[in-house]
């Protein structure tokens, strides 16, 4: 059974970090899975197009560091692959029974650098742009939304 692994850029705080654990407690429960919260490079004020770039390919190589060789992680980004829960419950069944682990990318503030959306699949969870610090928190609430309704359970209903 393939684990999942979250590795977002942090830290989260305050009620985000609070549903963040609530919901992955939850999940804990039905499959293997583990959040993985780097730090994040901090932008100075007023900084730039060349220092967010800047940002965005430290941030990048803190997320890309250390994934196993061969590996394509998904990423998420308001321009990926956009499904409604039961496709993402299909989409979580395939990476389960991969056998292998899915890395799942939660970019900073700033978004993705581009290195990262090369190398990776991307899923978006909504068109819609949220704070980053929210992502955790309503990621782990659809993964185990997701599982209920692979185990049939009336979560989802």
């Amino acid at each position: 059974m393939g684990k999942i692994v979250v590795r977002s850029l942090g830290p989260v705080r305050g009620v985000w970090r609070e549903a963040a654990e609530e919901y992955l407690v939850r999940v804990r429960g039905r499959l293997p899975i583990a959040w993985e919260e780097q730090a994040e490079v901090r932008a100075p004020p007023r900084a730039g197009p060349a220092e967010e770039a800047r940002v965005r390919e430290k941030e990048a190589q803190i997320l890309l560091r250390d994934l196993p060789a061969g590996l394509r992680p998904v990423a998420l980004d308001p321009l990926g692959r956009s499904l409604d829960s039961e496709g993402f419950a299909e989409l979580l069944q395939g990476w389960r029974s991969s056998g292998s682990p899915t890395y799942l990318l939660i970019g900073g503030h700033l978004g993705l650098d581009q290195s990262v959306r090369a190398r990776s699949a991307l899923l978006s969870l909504s068109p819609l742009t949220f704070a980053h610090q929210m992502v955790p928190a309503l990621l782990f609430e659809q993964i185990y939304r997701a599982q209920t309704i692979l185990d049939g359970g009336p979560y989802h209903r």
